[in-house]
């Protein structure tokens, strides 16, 4: 059996980050309506302690118009950061509603390529990303409203615990590149066809 160490060493790189600014008043207005009608679907038991919606939201109205968006910045910071093309593809993508004294434990989300922050508003006081791993440089990104901001999945961040008025909304999602050459269902057929010997082919279920 193979022993494997792991080993922390001491780097000083800079992580890279791409963000834009969004003015989409409908969308965020439609976005908002869905994170206070869904409420707290996770209960607290995932990083965020506070209200979040299903992991999936990127079909939604709302979320849908951000998801394209968000597609479209992976797909131009890819090619800046990395020179690659990349087909993307949302893993998941959730909303969030904190309120004063809330936080998000810290964490990462790798394997994803990307990973995103839409802030809808920002109200004073109210907390951004924190980075640790930023060290000396500081580490917090401020809020601003439309800001939405993507960076390398495998950054670890969290949300300290603020104290502030209001509500802070925000929606997060996952980037990665989309699964090439999935097999196709005659794929499959024509798979199983060199490994068995079956009759009836077009009635067997994949």
């Amino acid at each position: 059996m193979i022993s494997i160490y792991r080993k922390d060493l001491p780097l000083k790189s800079m992580m890279t980050f791409f963000e834009c600014k969004i003015d989409n008043p409908k969308m965020d207005k439609q976005i908002k309506k869905i994170i206070d009608k869904q409420g707290d679907r996770q209960q607290h038991k995932s990083n965020v302690k506070a209200d979040m919606t299903e992991w999936r939201m990127q079909d939604k109205e709302g979320f849908r118009d951000l998801a394209e968006i968000i597609k479209a910045v992976a797909i131009k910071g890819s090619k800046e950061r990395y020179n690659r093309d990349i087909d993307p593809e949302i893993i998941d993508m959730w909303g969030m509603k904190y309120k004063s004294n809330e936080h998000a434990v810290q964490h990462d989300h790798w394997p994803a390529l990307w990973s995103f922050a839409y802030y809808l508003n920002a109200p004073k006081g109210a907390p951004g990303l924190y980075f640790k791993e930023m060290g000396d440089q500081g580490g917090i990104r401020n809020l601003e409203p439309g800001l939405l901001l993507m960076f390398p999945g495998y950054i670890r961040h969290e949300v300290k615990s603020t104290k502030f008025k209001g509500s802070r909304y925000v929606v997060s999602a996952n980037v990665s590149e989309a699964k090439q050459n999935k097999p196709t269902q005659n794929a499959k057929l024509e798979n199983l066809q060199k490994v068995i010997k079956l009759a009836n082919y077009e009635n067997l279920k994949v």
